[in-house]
């Protein structure tokens, strides 16, 4: 006589085959393959471009119910994802993954071929080229300054207004734009343990990529930074702007 344990598989497996597909079924418009009937569904509204679950507040929508759950949070203000290394805290576990990957972790494997700097992931690693190539788009009305990207100008137009509403939680400094945040905190906060970049000529060490590039010059005595009124040349861009502003008052 079968024991309840078999009958309750043999219940458990009929209901998850009515859901199956028996031998895949591709998706109509794009070449990926599903084995599961209700996770097709889901998919198409990528293509289709319906999104059944509403917020109830702002009435923004979303195609999956779980996206709408992590939304809601946004205007609770509630952050249960806490990062174990710093202080930052996150309204979805994506998010907070993200930051890990990008922020502590040692694992970088996108490579700029143009200067050799590496990214943790190839958004980053583009929008980093576009700053080679002098690919910039988008220009601010107020100052004709341009920018590779539409976030970029979105904070510059920040600054413009004086809009600094991002705060540092160890201290009181506020900031336009995440980016610059992140900077302080690995600059000031972060271990002396969790700095990656190691300098091979001393014992310092540096949490930025572009710190210990700077602090190599110092042993090298690398000078990249051309005056083109005079002789003179400078390892920073900052220090040749001084010079050009005190020496030739411009």
């Amino acid at each position: 006589m079968p024991s309840v344990f078999s009958k309750a598989w043999r219940f458990k497996s009929t209901c998850c085959y009515k859901t199956r597909v028996k031998k895949g079924k591709k998706c109509q418009y794009c070449p990926k393959m599903f084995y599961v009937e209700s996770r097709l569904k889901i998919h198409m509204r990528v293509h289709t471009g319906e999104k059944p679950f509403s917020c109830q507040i702002c009435e923004k929508q979303f195609s999956r119910k779980e996206n709408l759950q992590a939304h809601s949070l946004t205007h609770s203000g509630e952050k249960p994802w806490a990062c174990s290394k710093c202080p930052k805290v996150f309204t979805q576990n994506t998010g907070l993954k993200r930051h890990v990957k990008r922020v502590h972790s040692k694992e970088r494997p996108y490579l700029c071929e143009l200067c050799g700097e590496t990214f943790t992931n190839k958004g980053s690693r583009d929008r980093h080229l576009k700053a080679h190539l002098n690919e910039k788009d988008y220009k601010c009305l107020k100052c004709g300054k341009t920018f590779g990207e539409k976030r970029s100008l979105t904070n510059h137009l920040k600054a413009h207004d004086g809009i600094r509403d991002i705060n540092c939680s160890k201290c009181d400094r506020k900031f336009v734009e995440p980016k610059q945040l992140r900077v302080h905190y690995l600059k000031n906060y972060i271990d002396a343990s969790q700095r990656r970049f190691q300098c091979m000529f001393c014992s310092e060490s540096f949490a930025i990529q572009g710190d210990i590039n700077l602090h190599l010059r110092s042993h090298v005595r690398e000078r990249p930074f051309f005056c083109t009124l005079c002789n003179k040349s400078y390892s920073r861009s900052s220090h040749l702007k001084i010079h050009m502003k005190i020496t030739h008052n411009c």
